[in-house]
């Protein structure tokens, strides 16, 4: 039988996502990016933005208690990155109802960087006792 809790998230792990759990709603996922992330244009995709927050919202959503369904994750693009850069997605919960909570957060350059996206998301929670 498998202990109850957050698992690690595998898809995230194989993109080299680091995901760390900063207290109850609260996390930040990192990725230094290289040419592999690169868009035609030689700058970050925006598809790697997505999977950095969506990273950082999944884990934000789990915990010890609950099961979080990511069921939207918006990220507004506000600056693009450069091909090195390293991307930190914090996320917290801003709002919560009887079975959803918000997130929201940003994307930054590094730790203090520049915020090059928002980031707000809405995940379904579950008790993991059911």
């Amino acid at each position: 039988m498998t202990a109850p809790g957050p698992k690690t998230d595998a898809f995230a792990a194989l993109l080299g996502i680091d995901v760390q759990r900063r207290g109850a709603g609260h996390t930040v996922a990192t990725l230094t990016t290289d040419e592999r992330h690169a868009n035609p244009r030689g700058m970050v995709h925006g598809a790697v933005f997505y999977a950095v927050a969506s990273a950082a919202v999944a884990a934000a959503a789990n915990d010890e208690e609950h099961s979080g369904i990511a069921s939207s994750v918006l990220v507004e693009y506000l600056r693009p990155a450069s091909i090195g850069d390293v991307l930190s997605a914090e996320v917290t919960r801003g709002v919560s109802t009887e079975r959803e909570d918000v997130f929201i957060g940003t994307v930054r350059r590094g730790d203090q960087g520049d915020v090059l996206a928002w980031v707000c998301a809405r995940a379904t929670r579950r008790s993991r006792q059911n």
